[in-house]
């Protein structure tokens, strides 16, 4: 960045005293001089402050990084999906909490430069072949099996979205710096449809599964209370 210097505003009505600032600062002859704004913002008071034409230059934001006011607390749980080469799932009547089986890969499908759907297969199956391949494929909701989307042939480019980070104890760590990674940040948000990335009701964006994953969590499911029974009876 290019040396500078500035005033911070960290209260008050952070519009009108902006552009006051901007106004005294002008006068004064201290065009270069930036207005820096602080004071528990989100990305919410953010958007109505640059709506209301504030003369702010950067914004500081701390709290609302750090912590998520929605979901402050992360629950991860690690659920085995596959033992001795043999796809398994831990079954639960919440239907959020019921994992897919076996050893899965997750791809981005691009059509246009544009990002249309991340699917989740079993990694070296069927359905990753024909990805791989350009083949026609179908994608399904994970929780609404009516809900299939069917990409044509030749139609899309894929990119996987996990990548080796650690193997043997070494790390493979990711060399680029803050600005490349800033860009390429924004490269990605670009690419979804802007619909799909405005704060107020965004536009659902596919996160789906394949034909043969959810095959292989419905034949499960449906032997794990083929057993239940079985036992119950006995």
């Amino acid at each position: 960045y290019k040396p500078s210097y500035g005033i911070r505003l960290d209260s008050g009505d952070l519009t009108y005293l902006s552009q006051q600032c901007r106004k005294m600062l002008d006068e004064a002859g201290l065009n270069e001089c930036k207005v820096f704004a602080t004071n528990a913002l989100d990305e919410y008071i953010i958007t109505e402050l640059e709506r209301q034409n504030a003369a702010i230059d950067s914004y500081g934001v701390g709290d609302a990084i750090a912590t998520s006011k929605h979901n402050p607390c992360f629950g991860n749980v690690y659920k085995l999906v596959q033992i001795d080469g043999q796809p398994v799932l831990k079954r639960s009547e919440d239907k959020f909490k019921l994992i897919n089986p076996g050893f899965q890969i997750t791809y981005r499908v691009i059509q246009n430069d544009s990002f249309k759907a991340d699917v989740t297969c079993i990694r070296g199956g069927s359905f990753e072949k024909k990805l791989l391949a350009g083949e026609e494929i179908n994608i399904r909701d994970e929780y609404d099996e009516t809900r299939i989307t069917t990409f044509k042939a030749n139609s899309y480019q894929t990119k996987p979205l996990q990548h080796l980070v650690m193997s043997n104890g070494e790390i493979f760590a990711d060399k680029r710096g803050i600005m490349e990674r800033r860009q390429y940040y924004l490269n990605n948000l670009a690419s979804f449809n802007p619909s799909q990335v405005r704060l107020m009701n965004p536009h659902y964006y596919k996160v789906d599964i394949s034909n043969d994953l959810y095959d292989m969590k419905k034949t499960i499911i449906n032997n794990i209370i083929k057993e239940i029974d079985e036992f119950s009876c006995n």
